[in-house]
């Protein structure tokens, strides 16, 4: 079709217009302000509510034009007015039905994935992003109670999630039941929302392979470094509650004190997790309750071991790193930096663990 400003032929049957002088196009049957095909019987354009019967002053007809006698003539300033303000409406409507789909893809995948969690008793809300960093790790000469493997020195860990609280027995009996495994004992302390004890390094391995088969991420332990950088949440005293912690805000031995707190309670076993409140980044029980398997082996002299991830390499037979302290332990067992370590085949009533999923870099 030819353009009635500047007679210019215009190749492209759906074109709002004119390639050469920018003029608007109008066809019959659609929107003579947006361009959309007009629904049958419709009074209004679905896209821009224009009165599907309003015309412009002037139309550029589907017929060959008349052949002209005079040179065109320069576009009408109010005519390049109204285009401008009709391409920003086009524009606007097309980037708000881009944002509406990539909105729609988002919750639609997220719901998938909330599906696929349910089936395992984990929820999508129960991650928390670590954002990539380096912080101090370890210990200064100063801090009460320390021992000579804290030193510190400045590490770096990637960005990854981390689950919230420890496994809980809820989550890894789902996993026993389907792969046929005997349930560990929880000692009459509460299944469910308990965190699960009683299990091997070996045995969290086991749990996190078969999260990540069943659910498309990869799952793992965190490495002693990436603990102890979620623990601290950006704090550098002993614990994320600060130079001193109490029963009221972690589950351990409370007949014992730390740096001039007060006595509190000793429950002697373990709590329902996220029962005290959650560090400045979101996460529950990484001081008490239960210590917590890292994928790390443990490394005294802190030589690099801490940043790697010892995996399920059977070959290697080194104790492993275990963090956090528990409902058992006096509180100095709970600082950051504290450090235990057990061999991989050991399970018990303290051990528990938490798992991490990666993010694709």
């Amino acid at each position: 079709m030819q353009c009635s400003n500047c007679n210019h032929q215009t190749e492209d049957p759906e074109a709002l217009f004119c390639s050469q002088c920018g003029k608007a196009i109008y066809r019959e049957g659609h929107c003579y302000c947006c361009g959309k095909l007009l629904l049958p019987d419709a009074n209004f354009c679905a896209r821009c509510g224009t009165p599907a019967d309003a015309k412009p002053a002037e139309v550029t007809s589907l017929d060959p034009p008349p052949i002209a006698t005079n040179p065109p003539q320069r576009p009408n300033p109010d005519q390049a007015g109204y285009d401008a303000a009709l391409r920003k409406i086009i524009d606007t409507e097309v980037k708000n039905s881009v944002a509406q789909a990539q909105k729609e893809q988002t919750i639609g995948s997220k719901g998938q994935r909330q599906t696929e969690l349910l089936k395992y008793g984990i929820e999508e809300s129960d991650w928390v992003v670590i954002q990539e960093g380096d912080f101090m790790m370890g210990s200064p000469p100063s801090e009460r109670d320390r021992f000579d493997n804290e030193s510190q020195h400045k590490v770096e860990v990637e960005r990854f999630e981390l689950l919230k609280t420890p496994v809980t027995f809820e989550m890894f009996d789902r996993f026993c039941d389907e792969m046929r495994h005997s349930k560990p004992p929880d000692e009459t302390w509460g299944r469910e929302n308990h965190p699960v004890i009683n299990v091997s390094y070996w045995s969290a391995m086991e749990y996190c392979y078969w999260l990540s088969k069943r659910s498309g991420h990869t799952i793992r332990l965190p490495t002693e470094a990436e603990w102890e950088f979620a623990c601290r949440a950006g704090t550098t005293t002993p614990f994320w509650t600060g130079e001193t912690i109490t029963s009221e805000q972690a589950n351990f031995n409370g007949n014992y004190t730390y740096g001039g707190s007060s006595k509190g309670v000793f429950l002697g076993k373990t709590t329902p997790v996220g029962s005290y409140p959650a560090n400045p980044w979101d996460i529950h029980d990484m001081h008490g309750n239960v210590w917590e398997w890292c994928a790390s082996v443990f490394d005294a002299e802190y030589s690099g071991l801490e940043l790697e991830d010892a995996g399920d390499d059977q070959d290697e037979l080194g104790e492993r790193v275990v963090r956090g302290g528990s409902w058992h332990n006096v509180p100095s067992g709970l600082r950051s930096a504290s450090r235990n370590k057990l061999r991989p085949n050991y399970h018990y009533l303290r051990v528990g663990f938490r798992i991490i999923r990666e993010i694709k870099q």
